[in-house]
């Protein structure tokens, strides 16, 4: 019996199908479809047979009340999405080409705390050069940019790089960035030998459930047998962070880099074992290569060498100026 793959190659499902299974998922109902297609809803139904057989799955299961995509129905709706994507993509390039027209676009999921120095200075330098490419930021929560990037509705991700990585995707390690406790300059334990018990009667200030690193900052309380501070402030904004942070004397959890480069911020001398935090670019595995995208990626590589140095530069400071203190 012919594997699904070379049923999905032979020639019987056409770009239609595709369409069609996308209709389907996203009103529920063939008769939704149909008319969100244009077309009849024996149409749909016989479509939707065809489809099912040149694959030999079922992928959408009926019912009194409309469909429900099986399992394999779900997966066929991801890839048909990707498909679909891509296709409109490739549509317009093709028409940009046709029109003489030198248009990009660079689509790049982000969360824009973990990356505020590095893509901002990859785009400026990027612009000098291809001011005609239009750079689109999505900031959402990483697991819907992972579905994002998935679905080919992005080109790649710039941020944290996943402890646990998928087979389909490949990934550009470019810096570490660890997290710090962080407090204003003002504040009265700056520069103290303290501890995570001795902070626990200030204001906190962590990021919401919702965050992939917030199970870590949880941990950093279970390791000092401590439960969680009773003032506490959930915020995975740094919009809203920073001018709360700046005003009281509070602690909050931040990638390094982004308290290093704020002149009103420090960090406290307190070690916070989490997980590694390492920066860099996700891409789809196998996705086509174009050299706009290419030619991006390049220079945030650059830039984010140039500032892992600084980096190190200032660490080798900080630690001459401890010793100093010390001797």
């Amino acid at each position: 019996m012919a594997s699904i793959v070379s049923r999905l190659l032979d020639g019987r499902v056409r770009m239609r199908h595709f369409l069609l299974v996308q209709a389907v998922a996203e009103h529920g109902t063939l008769s939704g479809a149909a008319a969100a297609l244009g077309v009849t809803q024996p149409y749909v139904t016989r479509s939707l047979q065809e489809l099912e057989a040149a694959i030999g799955t079922t992928l959408f299961e009926r019912g009194p009340r409309g469909v429900e995509p099986t399992p394999q129905g779900q997966i066929f709706v991801e890839y048909a999405a990707a498909v679909l994507n891509t296709m409109r993509q490739a549509g317009e390039r093709l028409d940009d080409f046709a029109h003489g027209a030198s248009t990009g676009l660079v689509r790049v999921g982000v969360n824009l705390a973990t990356v505020h120095m590095l893509l901002p200075e990859a785009i400026l330098r990027f612009k000098e050069t291809a001011s005609w490419v239009t750079i689109s930021l999505v900031e959402e929560y990483q697991t819907a940019l992972r579905s994002m990037l998935s679905r080919n509705e992005l080109d790649m991700l710039v941020g944290r790089i996943p402890t646990e990585r998928s087979s389909e995707n490949q990934y550009l390690r470019l810096y570490e960035d660890p997290l710090v406790l962080a407090v204003r300059q003002e504040h009265p334990l700056l520069g103290l030998d303290v501890g995570v018990p001795d902070l626990m009667d200030l204001p906190w200030i962590v990021p919401g459930y919702s965050s992939v690193f917030r199970s870590e900052i949880d941990g950093l309380f279970l390791v000092h047998g401590l439960s969680q501070p009773r003032n506490l402030i959930e915020s995975s904004t740094i919009t809203a962070t920073r001018p709360i942070l700046r005003r009281i004397d509070a602690v909050a959890v931040l990638p390094r880099s982004l308290v290093l480069a704020d002149p009103a911020l420090a960090p406290l001398s307190v070690t916070v074992d989490t997980v590694p935090r390492e920066i860099g670019i996700t891409i789809r595995a196998g996705a086509v290569e174009d050299p706009v995208i290419t030619d991006f990626i390049a220079c945030v590589v650059t830039v984010a060498r140039e500032l892992s140095e600084m980096s190190s530069d200032r660490n080798a400071a900080e630690r001459g100026e401890t010793s100093s203190k010390h001797s």
